[in-house]
This record gives structure tokens, C-alpha cells and sequence, in this order.
């Protein structure tokens, strides 16, 4: 079984345009949903997407932008398979605090994706609720993060 590099061997910037066909090979739905395509294009458009990136080779990326009432969300955050439990989700969020402008971080997961619950609550998010009726795999649960207020310009 081959070994792969701890995250700490990788970077994290913004995503530009010409990253996009490097994105759906870390997420495949990309390639299966319109909707999914249309959300990763126009992210990395508006710079709103963040890469992982180790060897030149983007392994995830996080999509961050201020959608959700004014409030910072993360409407996706994607790793690829072979590249999970390296520590890239863990390095993508805190770049993401870092780089948010907003005193509140909500991010959430559907509730049989376990992993992602014990990621963001590692992370020091808490559960601040859950929506029905997004899709049929069952309940979304929200996770929120206080941040460390920052001026906007």
C-alpha cells in the first residue's frame, strides 16, 4: 500500500479559473451536476474557492464565500478520495479562517456524513441546527465557528 505525505507537505491559495479541470477529477459530481459545475465555476471566478495543492497536484479545495445572510459559509469543501485522513479538510479550514472577513462561520454536512461531523467539530465548530427537506439523503446538520471579528474594506 503506497504512503501518502502528511498535509503539512502541501499549500493552500486561491483557486483561479485554469484550476477548474484539475476540480473534477477531486470531485467527480462536478462532472454528474450542472448545479454542482456552475457552483465550482463561478467560485473560482469571484475567488471564492480555496486549493490544496502538494507535487503541483491539487488534492482539495473549499469553496467560501458570504451567501448565507450576510454570514460566512462553506457551501462545499471537497478531498479526494485518495487523498483523505492526511489532514487536508483540517489545513483548508484554517486557511479559511484566516482568509474570512466575517465574525461567524457556518458550515454544515449531511447527517449520515459522519467523518465530516468529527472534522468540523475537531475543528472547534458546534452544531447550531439542522435544515429538512434539502435533498433525500436526510437531514443537513449546520456547524458554526466564532471568529475573531475583522474589518472589512
Amino acid at each position: 500500500m503506497e504512503s501518502r505525505t502528511p498535509a503539512a507537505t502541501c499549500t493552500i491559495r486561491l483557486g483561479l479559473p485554469s484550476d477548474f479541470q484539475a476540480l473534477r477529477f477531486v470531485d467527480p459530481l462536478i462532472r454528474a451536476d450542472r448545479d454542482r459545475e456552475h457552483l465550482v465555476r463561478s467560485s473560482l471566478d469571484r475567488g471564492e474557492c480555496f486549493v490544496a495543492v502538494d507535487d503541483d497536484e491539487i488534492n482539495g479545495f473549499l469553496i467560501l464565500n458570504y451567501s448565507l445572510f450576510g454570514h460566512a459559509v462553506i457551501p462545499l469543501l471537497v478531498v479526494a478520495i485518495a487523498d483523505r485522513r492526511r489532514g487536508l479538510a483540517t489545513a483548508l479550514l484554517e486557511e479559511t479562517e484566516v482568509q474570512c472577513v466575517r465574525s461567524k462561520l457556518f458550515v454544515s454536512c449531511n447527517r449520515s456524513n459522519t467523518p465530516a461531523q468529527f472534522l468540523f467539530e475537531r475543528c472547534g465548530f458546534v452544531p447550531s441546527g439542522h435544515l429538512e427537506n434539502l435533498d433525500d439523503e436526510g437531514e443537513e446538520l449546520v456547524y458554526f465557528k466564532a471568529l475573531q471579528a475583522k474589518r472589512t474594506v
